[in-house]
């Protein structure tokens, strides 16, 4: 993400995804006016829902992590996530099942997970398995507030301690080797590799740093919105509806017109012009 010199009073955000709608209330609470532009009927994006067969569906994300971040985006307009969605913690996250007919629950409690690997693959994993819950909960601090949650405006800013820090603990290896070092079941390594898929890199070739996304949901824990993921995105756009942004509905963006270096105007298919002083694609 590159800092945009000039004026910002209003900005046009693309997109009323889970991000773009974070964007928009991050935005609001510093001040800005702030225009939606969603193509769709409603906000969602990937976590959207359809309905069928009588019953409603989540399109995408069934289940969230990292819920302070989602109340970071609500606090920022002085709103609170719980006002908006009710979450219920999984206890156990999921259960994993296997082609020999073997099952895993994966619980985010670390008692209950090394008593539950002991006893699906004996002492020496769930020794294994606190180390490896260790050396998570070491990348994640390395990684979240220096490079995940954080905006750069040249690669030079990603050097920094952290950097070093990620390298000294594996980070640019090799994620499935990496987690051999701590487990030899081959199908414990794949509940703690999987996660690399998100991303669209299988594991075999993903970066160590990727097990983060394992701390996640196998850490830090994992939450059911009542009502489905659907909930999360209908919640920060009624939270950002009544912190003042215009959300525009069924609003497909064409063209964005440019000048001087910079985009000056969002063109809508309807050929509606929304000026504005600067976007963000979401």
């Amino acid at each position: 993400m590159r800092t945009v010199p000039g004026p910002t009073g209003h900005v046009v955000v693309v997109g009323a995804g889970l991000s773009g709608l974070a964007c928009a209330l991050h935005l609001l609470g510093a001040g800005r006016r702030v225009t939606v532009v969603e193509r769709e009927a409603g906000p969602g994006g990937r976590a959207g829902r359809i309905r069928l067969g009588g019953y409603e569906i989540d399109t995408g994300p069934t289940v969230l992590t990292m819920p302070h971040l989602a109340d970071e985006a609500f606090a920022a307009v002085g709103d609170r996530l719980d006002r908006h969605v009710e979450l219920t913690p999984l206890h156990p996250a999921y259960r994993a099942a296997f082609a020999d007919g073997s099952s895993l629950d994966v619980h985010t409690d670390a008692e209950a997970m090394e008593a539950e690997v002991r006893r699906f693959a004996g002492p020496a994993e769930a020794a294994g398995y606190r180390a490896l819950r260790d050396w998570l909960t070491l990348l994640y601090r390395a990684q979240m507030r220096r490079f995940i949650d954080a905006n750069f405006d040249s690669p030079l800013q990603l050097l920094h301690p952290d950097l070093a820090r990620l390298a000294a603990l594996g980070g640019f290896g090799r994620l499935d080797r990496r987690i051999g070092r701590f487990l030899r079941d081959p199908r414990l390594r794949r509940v703690f590799t999987f996660q690399a898929l998100y991303a669209g890199v299988a594991p075999a070739r993903a970066l160590a740093a990727y097990a983060v996304i394992a701390y996640m949901d196998t850490v830090a824990g994992v939450w059911f919105p009542k009502g489905g993921m659907h909930a999360l995105p209908r919640g920060m756009a009624a939270a950002a509806a009544g912190a003042g942004a215009q959300l525009r509905w069924s609003a497909e963006v064409s063209d964005l017109e440019c000048a001087a270096g910079r985009v000056r105007a969002v063109r809508l298919v309807s050929g509606e012009r929304i000026a504005c002083d600067a976007v963000v694609l979401s």
